[in-house]
């Protein structure tokens, strides 16, 4: 018996401990970011792991046993006791003074009472109904946070990708422009050796090398930076290594987007956003809590059934008795004036921040529309003229000097202008599919 034992406690140890390192084992899992991050992956991560995410899925929880709780009837109460009379040929106080007054006999008295708690009060007057009514409109209205605080961390989520996309571009732009000095240097330096330029001029490509490497390090750090606050966002709780986004923000044309105006866009978002079904389902609970603050002037009202007995060896002292009765309070000298003034109050308060959130849609989605407007110009502009027209001033200004028939200023000033066209470009690509993503938040609905 003694190994039986022995070994069953090893065999639940054993379970204990594996099934532990299992969780260990998921939990190390769940917090691995991929190596190689696409949007679409970084979205699902979000989803499963975004900490405001999970904490208003928590809330909804919390509201689901709020409305459990809202139904349930209250529990019947009990009262039981009991009571005993010694046997004794004198009163207990002031036994002495006369003859005996107190019970000869043992005697021995029950009594047991029941009562509703107003129960069945509460489900005839009504107010378990309103309870449960208001219960499910704020259990609704925290479902439909869940799905807003989802549209809102998603639209950053993506903003936040972009932005470590445009820093990464910009790195690789930055490191382009240092390599192309550098090159200028050595061969500078070449010349100055030979004695076929001054030292002004090798001066000044070597100070154009160093700020381009300054220029480098600028742009690693804003890529850090970037990425940081990508993988804030996707609920990272410890190191996490490097990360490559592989989503470029490369330009394209929506075809959702080729018609649209902004009075369809703002149809469309009154529809579809969360924040304004939210408001909705905040008046119709402010106008239950009314209907409730006024059905409370009904007072609770409380059924009791009881039985009482006392008996003693030779004859009952009382006759076995059931009794019955109602308990409440009577409303003569207050009947909930202030509770409903409270929630009347409430409710004019819930109907201007309903009003507040149509007029917040319709500013939203105007200047989301705006600036997907500003940025879909820029980019094409960028695309068809300025980038192109960039890059050739500064190859042929490089050419030009190589042969003698520019300076070195010129070359100098058509490197940083090709360097700045690249990055305002990038910006400008960072912009248009932020744009976006904030008008997609803006109607609450996808348009890629």
């Amino acid at each position: 018996m003694r190994w039986i034992i022995r070994a069953g406690s090893l065999g639940l140890a054993a379970l204990l401990f594996g099934s532990g390192d299992r969780a260990w084992a998921q939990a190390a899992s769940e917090e691995i970011i991929p190596t190689q991050l696409s949007l679409a992956e970084a979205e699902q991560i979000f989803l499963a792991r975004g900490l405001d995410l999970l904490i208003a899925q928590y809330g909804a929880q919390g509201a689901e046993g709020d409305l459990r709780a809202a139904g349930a009837h209250p529990n019947p109460g009990l009262d039981i006791s009991a009571s005993f009379g010694p046997k004794t040929s004198r009163d207990l106080i002031g036994g002495s003074l006369g003859p005996p007054s107190g019970p000869v006999n043992r005697t021995v008295g029950l009594s047991i009472g029941i009562t509703d708690n107003a129960a069945i009060g509460d489900q005839l007057s009504g107010k378990r109904s309103l309870r449960i009514e208001v219960s499910a409109k704020a259990l609704a209205a925290a479902r439909l946070n869940v799905d807003d605080v989802r549209r809102l961390e998603a639209s950053q989520l993506r903003q936040a990708y972009a932005a470590a996309v445009l820093a990464g571009l910009n790195v690789d732009a930055t490191k382009e422009s240092f390599d192309t000095f550098d090159k200028q240097l050595k061969l500078n330096q070449r010349r100055y050796d030979e004695g076929t330029i001054n030292g002004l001029d090798l001066s000044r490509v070597l100070q154009a090398q160093l700020e381009a490497l300054q220029a480098v390090d600028q742009a690693e750090s804003a890529q850090k930076q970037a990425l940081a606050s990508l993988l804030f966002l996707l609920g990272a709780r410890g190191a996490i290594s490097n990360v490559t986004l592989t989503t470029g923000i490369d330009f394209a044309r929506l075809a959702q987007l080729k018609d649209a105006s902004l009075p369809s866009l703002h149809d469309l978002a009154l529809r579809n956003r969360t924040d304004v079904k939210i408001a909705e389902a905040n008046l119709e609970q402010s106008q239950v809590v009314v209907r409730q603050a006024k059905r409370a002037r009904v007072p609770d009202i409380a059924l009791s059934l009881g039985y009482t007995e006392q008996c003693n060896s030779d004859t009952c002292s009382q006759v076995p008795t059931f009794n019955a009765g109602l308990q409440g309070n009577l409303p003569v000298l207050y009947q909930q004036q202030g509770e409903i003034k409270r929630a009347e109050s409430n409710a004019l308060a819930a109907q201007r921040l309903l009003d507040k959130a149509k007029a917040q849609v319709l500013s939203d989605v105007a200047q989301a529309y705006a600036e997907f407007v500003a940025a879909k110009s820029q980019v094409e502009r960028m695309e068809s003229k300025l980038l192109e027209q960039a890059k050739l001033s500064r190859d042929l200004a490089q050419h030009m000097y190589q042969k003698g028939a520019a300076s070195l200023i010129d070359f100098l000033d058509a490197q940083r202008a090709y360097v700045a066209s690249q990055i305002e470009y990038h910006q400008d690509l960072a912009d248009y599919w932020s744009a976006v993503y904030q008008l997609e938040q803006a109607t609450a609905t996808p348009l890629r």
